[in-house]
This record gives C-alpha cells, sequence and structure tokens, in this order.
C-alpha cells in the first residue's frame, strides 16, 4: 500500500484494511482481488474511483474493527470525534463508572486550581494532558450509560 497524506479518505481506508487483516484478508472478505483493492485504496490521480462506500460498509459489518477508522475519518470531518463503546454492563455498574469518572475529572481540577500546582490559575501543560485523559474516560462512561438507558426502550 501506499503512503497517504494524514487525515485522508486514502489513509483511513488504508487504516481500514489493515484493521481487517491486511489486503489479502479483506480482499478475501470483499471478493476483490489485492491489486483491485491495492489500487482503490491508493491515492494516485488514475485510481478506479477509490473503494467505495458499498466496499467499506461490507469490510466494516465482516470485521467490526475495520470500521473504527472510517467512522473516526468521518467525525474529525463534521467537526466531532468518533469513540467507540465497550460491551454495556448492568446500569448500577455503568452509573457507578461514570461517577468514579465524574470524580476523576474533579479531582484532576482540583489540584490544577490549588496551591500543589505550579499554575494554581490555570492548567499546566501536564495538568491539561491528564485533564483531557480524565475527560475522555469520562465521556466514555456517559456514552456507555447512554446506551444502556438507549437499549431499555427497545
Amino acid at each position: 500500500m501506499r503512503n497517504n497524506r494524514p487525515d485522508s479518505i486514502q489513509e483511513a481506508v488504508r487504516a481500514s484494511i489493515k484493521a481487517a487483516g491486511g489486503l489479502e484478508a479483506a480482499s478475501n472478505d470483499l471478493g476483490l482481488s489485492v491489486s483491485s483493492l491495492s489500487r482503490a485504496s491508493g491515492s494516485d490521480e488514475d485510481r478506479p474511483g477509490g473503494l467505495g462506500v458499498n466496499y467499506l460498509h461490507t469490510l466494516g459489518r465482516v470485521v467490526p474493527a475495520a470500521a473504527v477508522p472510517i467512522a473516526a475519518h468521518f467525525s474529525r470531518l463534521a467537526g466531532g470525534v468518533f469513540q467507540p463503546l465497550p460491551d454495556k454492563g448492568p446500569l448500577l455498574a455503568n452509573i457507578n463508572t461514570l461517577m468514579h469518572e465524574f470524580s476523576d475529572v474533579l479531582d484532576v481540577h482540583a489540584h490544577a486550581h490549588s496551591e500543589r500546582s505550579d499554575d494554581p490559575s490555570d492548567f499546566t501543560r501536564e495538568e491539561a494532558a491528564k485533564a483531557i485523559k480524565e475527560v475522555d474516560e469520562l465521556v466514555q462512561a456517559a456514552l456507555v450509560y447512554r446506551a444502556a438507558l438507549v437499549e431499555k426502550l427497545g
């Protein structure tokens, strides 16, 4: 496979194919030759129109991990982020996790604005990085909780 520009659709397709087990595995899953698949995932001007959304859909259904780079790519284009959800558990476990993660966010915030911080009036670079990690974990916990509630709607 060719080198592609970061954040390009070709790079997302390449990552999808890699997640599906590589060119040979993906070509078997899609019923395409390795050379056709390689050419369709390239970025040169004479490629035959790219891989196509139907093939990407099929690959994602066969190997769900292959859908992640595509979902992440289009989420970025839409100004968002893609957050895969882990398996849902019982609501009680989910709300406990949600509260724990929220507590971690508050702890980082309190530390960053205390006398223990190098800059109590703002986040240091390290504190900001830690806060982002904790917020990401909180968002994931909230989405898992939401998914469990949506499941109740049937």
